[in-house]
C-alpha cells in the first residue's frame, strides 16, 4: 500500500477502532500516528530525517571510455532484460541495464554509455583525406607518419620523401605512369648555366596499417595518390579507399564481441 492518500484513508478508517492515540506501521514500512481528534491520521515516519531510506530502484547513468570497462560494468549489474544498443553512425554503445521485458514494464533508469574514441593514427590520416598539399608538406607528412605505411617499404618511402624535398624549385611539366605503377613527375630545372631535365617517382598506392579506435587492433587501409599540376607547381595528396566501410566493419565486430562477453542481446540503433 504505497500511495499516501490511499494509506491515509486506510489509516483513518482504522481510527474508528483504534485507541485515542496509536501508531500503525504499513506493509511498506511507513509509520502513521492515528488520533481520534476529528479522525486524524498523520505520517510520522522518521520525523527528524535521521534515517536514510534505501531507494526503491537504481537511477544511474555512467559514461565509460573503453570496451573492457563497459563489459565489466554490464557484467556486474546486468539483469535478464539488460540489452545493448549500438549506434553505427556515432560509434556509440549504450547498455540499458534495467530494460523492460516483453510483458514486464521497467523505468529504464540505469544506463552505461560508451563513445568509442578514434585512435590518433586514424585522426591523422583521415584529416588529410582528399586534401592537396605542396610537395614539401606532403613529403614531410609521409616522413613523419611512415611507421603507419606497410607498402611501399620504409626505405622506398623515405627515398621518395628526399626526392620531393630536393626538387622544390623546378618547373613540373607532366606526369607519366611507369611500368612499376608509380607516377613519374617530369620537370625542368633551369639555372643561369644550363637546363636540366629530370623526374620524381611517387607511389600511386599506399597500404596503411592503423587502429580505427583507441586501443584497438590495427587494420588494413589503402590510400591512393592524388595530384595536380598548375603552371609548373605540383600539389600532392591522398584519398583513403572506403575508409567509412572499414570503420563500420571494425565497429560492428566490437559490438558483436561486447554482446558475447556480456551474454546480452545487441541491437543496432538508438534508444529513445
Amino acid at each position: 500500500m504505497d500511495n499516501p492518500s490511499t494509506e491515509a484513508g486506510f489509516i483513518a478508517g482504522l481510527a474508528q477502532k483504534a485507541a485515542p492515540r496509536a501508531e500503525v506501521v504499513t506493509s511498506a514500512g511507513r509509520t502513521w500516528l492515528v488520533t481520534q481528534t476529528g479522525v486524524h491520521a498523520a505520517e510520522v515516519t522518521d520525523p527528524h530525517g535521521l534515517t536514510q531510506a534505501d531507494p526503491i530502484r537504481i537511477r544511474q547513468a555512467v559514461t565509460l571510455q573503453t570496451v573492457d570497462s563497459l563489459v565489466d560494468y554490464v557484467n556486474i549489474f546486468k539483469t535478464e532484460h539488460t540489452i545493448l544498443f549500438a549506434d553505427i553512425a556515432g560509434s556509440r554503445i549504450a547498455a540499458l541495464i534495467d530494460y523492460h521485458g516483453p510483458t514486464a514494464p521497467a523505468h529504464v533508469d540505469h544506463k552505461a554509455n560508451l563513445s568509442l574514441p578514434f585512435s590518433q593514427e586514424w585522426k591523422t590520416w583521415t584529416a588529410i583525406d582528399g586534401r592537396l598539399m605542396s610537395q614539401l608538406e606532403f613529403a614531410r607528412f609521409l616522413e613523419e607518419n611512415a611507421v603507419d605505411v606497410v607498402a611501399p617499404t620504409g626505405a622506398d618511402l623515405l627515398e621518395t620523401c628526399r626526392d620531393l624535398q630536393a626538387v622544390r624549385k623546378v618547373d613540373f611539366r607532366k606526369a607519366v605512369r611507369t611500368s612499376s605503377d608509380n607516377e613519374n613527375f617530369e620537370y625542368t630545372d633551369e639555372t643561369e648555366a644550363r637546363t636540366k631535365n629530370g623526374g620524381v617517382e611517387v607511389p600511386t598506392k599506399f597500404e596503411l596499417r592503423l587502429p580505427v579506435y583507441f586501443g584497438g587492433e590495427s587494420v588494413a587501409l589503402f590510400a591512393f595518390l592524388r595530384w595536380k599540376l598548375t603552371e609548373g607547381d605540383l600539389s600532392l595528396g591522398i584519398a583513403l579507399h572506403r575508409a567509412e566501410h572499414v570503420r563500420q566493419a571494425v565497429f560492428k565486430q566490437i559490438v558483436i564481441e561486447a554482446g558475447e562477453r556480456t551474454e546480452r542481446p545487441v541491437v543496432f540503433g538508438t534508444a529513445g
